[in-house]
């Protein structure tokens, strides 16, 4: 008995010695969380960088209610301050402060990890999401901080303003190194972690070099223009034309902020608030654009856009229900957000065609650029033909492609003036006498980076949502 006991005791204790020496052998794996790692890989911050940017800068409160707004597409019938070039000051705010501090920010600390780990295809994703805010804050504002931005651990609290060709010129370089960290093919990218390709180099350099060659079509009113430059893009095969390359992200779930920032309006139930605009409206009916069914509802029938601007919609006429609301397929939860369409860089090719920038056939580009705007559309290759008369056709597509793409439709509509017939508000913001061309800048920048701002200012012209960037020349 006494030798069942010892025994017994010998197991016991020699059990507890194991449990606790494997306690403490994974003491540190067992109380890790997870979700807050100490170390992470160079690519974990690349989803949330690419959603962050694309949800901003499809804001419906400033891409929508502004962007969109200004150059017709769509118009409110309620809380229509915007309509009337009274933007939301803390919408824009938050665009300066999201672009830079989440965006910029983050994408120049994967960059740093990335090179660390040798990982030259995520350098190359964060170079491009920097060019590309940098691209979206400077067309939207004229000059800003780059050269001195995000330096705040260097001591540099009020950082000064860049021209904007200055900016355009350290765009290009970001993009020149990203394309050359793609081609060197070293590096792979997390599948998972990239929400715009999947982890697929190729179309990232495909991505990279387009966003330079849109960049080059921007300022190609400037003497910073290089056409030699935008032949040997077009030369590289690079460029997206094909809709199966396209730059967007489509957030599968309805559930913000991983669904199209403009479900929410489905999910508040303020669908009627938000309406077609005439112009765009009108030339489509009149063009008898099949565009027109995905882009908006009708109502009984009819498709019906409102003018911009009244103080009071509803008493000329315009209230919710009376005109046709965003189509259902742009109000989808997973409705794509893009970056790139292959309809605006063919008909972009289709403009550097006819000036002769670059060799190949005008209208040749323009078809494929309205061929690929009807497929992205859901709708089949040629089942319409636009009009092709030159130079004013291709900018009139631009506009009509970009539909809900605000920053594209109102910085390509500022470069051209196509439509050149665009009304002005009914009753515009006193002292606003034209269609706005940028935001004024952010009240926390003109209270905090004061004498900066001035600098700008005193640059580019007053601080005025009629000021015209740099790249303006029409």
């Amino acid at each position: 008995m006494k030798n069942i006991f010892k025994s017994w005791s010998l197991i016991a204790i020699t059990g507890l010695l194991v449990f606790t020496t494997s306690c403490d052998n994974d003491f540190e794996e067992t109380n890790t969380d997870p979700n807050n790692p100490t170390e992470i890989t160079e690519d974990l911050q690349l989803g949330y960088i690419e959603r962050t940017l694309v949800n901003e800068v499809h804001n419906y409160f400033l891409a929508g209610e502004a962007a969109s707004d200004w150059t017709q597409h769509i118009s409110k019938t309620q809380y229509n301050d915007a309509d009337r070039y009274y933007p939301r000051l803390g919408s824009i705010n938050n665009f300066w402060t999201v672009l830079y501090g989440s965006v910029i920010a983050d994408a120049v600390e994967m960059e740093r990890l990335a090179a660390e780990a040798d990982n030259q295809a995520v350098q190359g994703t964060a170079l491009v999401l920097q060019a590309m805010a940098y691209q979206y804050l400077t067309d939207n504002f004229g000059n800003i901080p780059m050269s001195e931005a995000n330096k705040g651990n260097e001591g540099i609290y009020n950082p000064a303003y860049d021209t904007q060709e200055e900016v355009y010129k350290g765009i290009f370089t970001l993009l020149d190194e990203a394309i050359a960290h793609f081609e060197s093919g070293a590096g792979s990218i997390t599948a998972s972690q990239d929400l715009i390709y999947g982890g697929d180099v190729s179309k990232w350099l495909k991505f990279a070099t387009t966003v330079k060659f849109r960049a080059m079509m921007r300022i190609s009113d400037t003497s910073l223009f290089d056409a030699a430059e935008l032949q040997t893009l077009v030369n590289s095969g690079n460029l997206i034309t094909s809709n199966d390359d396209e730059a967007f992200i489509s957030l599968e779930t309805i559930a913000l902020p991983n669904a199209n920032p403009f479900y929410d309006i489905v999910l508040t139930g303020r669908q009627g608030e938000w309406g077609m605009g005439k112009p765009l409206v009108d030339y489509m009916l009149a063009e008898g654009d099949p565009r027109l069914a995905v882009y908006a509802n009708d109502v009984d029938g009819a498709y019906i856009g409102k003018p911009a601007g009244f103080l009071n919609p509803s008493t000329e006429g315009y209230g919710p229900g009376t005109i046709s609301q965003i189509g259902d397929a742009y109000l989808a939860a997973d409705a794509p957000l893009y970056f790139v369409s292959a309809s605006q860089i063919n008909l972009l090719l289709a403009e550097a065609s006819v000036k002769n920038y670059i060799n190949g056939d005008a209208a040749t580009y323009f078809n494929a650029g309205v061929d690929a705007s009807l497929v992205q559309n859901g709708l089949a290759p040629g089942s319409y033909s636009a009009p092709y008369t030159g130079y004013n056709s291709i900018a009139q597509q631009l506009w009509v492609s970009t539909f809900m793409q605000g920053y594209e439709t109102w910085a390509e509509w500022k470069r051209s003036d196509i439509p050149a017939d665009l009304p002005l508000a009914v009753d515009p913001q006193p002292g606003v006498n034209s269609i706005p061309t940028r935001f004024t800048y952010p009240n926390d920048e003109v209270s905090l980076n004061a004498s900066n701002v001035d600098a700008a200012v005193a640059d580019q012209g007053p601080d005025a949502l009629t000021t015209k960037v740099w790249w303006d020349i029409n």
